[in-house]
């Protein structure tokens, strides 16, 4: 739906990955926007271009945030750390204290309207019936890494500022993210497969039988749009995830057979025997400084299926452009390659 002059907005996070494709959604939508990040990275022509204000800021800090709030009707806060090698007390602060920063400016200013992106992380990952987690679904682990940690932590200081100070807010957990210009997460398999191209044999963590689900980013910023303009999806958490059910070798398969040509056979490695390898590996970064060449939590979350249900979501009349993963992934793919992310 598109509805010119519908007011101002800020889309927080706006210079990353899926901040960036929020803006253009937003704009799409007949909204005015304010972006905010710590800089506006490579995407500040693409912002003037919009007609988009942006406007540097640091949500772990408080000051300022008025002035950044001001006129602004609704917020769609993107902004997150999502690196799990980032220090601890940096994600908490941006994870945590920024979230409790920008919904206090909200509610100061008095936005109308407050969308926020958490993450399916929040249920924990000790799930093995293979059916698809809801959004009441009892939690039978807590989360099994400080990111999502910080993200549960994040819906209650949300939840909180609905229930006290009356925040118009809807809560958002998508599964894994994908789509142009991302560079991280799913970008991360892109690059191993990439890079091992003319290994005849791909190494796979574990034996690539845990079931997989996405989450195309044009999906997740209408998703968002959806809400906004839904009322009674103010004050719940929705999953937003595909309906792919595909195994991760059927992931890899996939992924080799459109930015490859081919696809490859695979040596599997225990996930047992990368366990302590990744204890050793983090403590090494951490004494020099760098970061962990392999993380216990990207172990943890591929020991376990990863499937998440969005009928509630479906139930309030939004319709996914792309369901499964297929056609969003071959699309995705074949953009990196038209523009020499990867040149065979």
């Amino acid at each position: 739906m598109s509805d010119k002059g519908r007011g101002l907005v800020l889309v927080t996070g706006a210079a990353g990955f899926t901040g960036h494709h929020m803006v253009m959604e937003a704009v799409k939508a007949g909204f005015r926007v304010r972006a905010t990040d710590v800089s506006s990275r490579y995407y500040g022509a693409m912002f003037d271009a919009l007609g988009v204000e942006f406007v540097a800021s640091d949500l772990t800090k408080s000051d300022g945030l008025d002035r950044l709030l001001e006129g602004v009707e609704g917020v769609f806060h993107v902004a997150g750390i999502h690196d799990y090698s980032t220090p601890d007390k940096v994600i908490f602060a941006i994870n945590v204290g920024g979230v409790d920063n920008i919904c206090n400016a909200a509610v100061k200013a008095g936005a109308n309207r407050f969308i926020h992106w958490s993450s399916v992380g929040v249920y924990g990952y000790d799930w093995h019936s293979r059916i698809g987690v809801k959004e009441d679904d009892r939690k039978l682990t807590p989360p099994l890494n400080n990111y999502n940690i910080s993200k549960w932590k994040g819906e209650k200081i949300v939840t909180r500022c609905h229930k006290e100070d009356g925040l118009r807010t809807t809560i958002l957990r998508p599964a894994a993210i994908y789509g142009k210009r991302c560079e991280y997460g799913l970008y991360n398999a892109f690059k191993q497969v990439y890079k091992d191209r003319k290994k005849k044999k791909m190494l796979m963590v574990g034996k690539g039988e845990k079931i997989e689900a996405f989450l195309h980013v044009e999906d997740m910023c209408r998703s968002a749009i959806h809400a906004y303009d839904n009322e009674s999806m103010i004050g719940e958490a929705y999953n937003v995830s595909d309906d792919s059910r595909i195994t991760t070798v059927e992931f890899f398969r996939m992924i080799c057979r459109e930015l490859l040509g081919e696809e490859k056979d695979f040596s599997h490695i225990p996930l047992r025997f990368l366990v302590p390898v990744a204890c050793v590996s983090q403590f090494v970064a951490r004494v020099l400084g760098t970061k962990s060449l392999l993380e216990r939590a990207t172990l943890y979350y591929l020991s376990c299926d990863r499937i998440w249900d969005s009928t509630k979501l479906k139930e309030t009349g939004f319709t996914f452009k792309y369901p499964t993963v297929e056609k969003g992934m071959k699309e995705t793919l074949q953009w990196y390659r038209d523009n020499g992310w990867f040149r065979l």
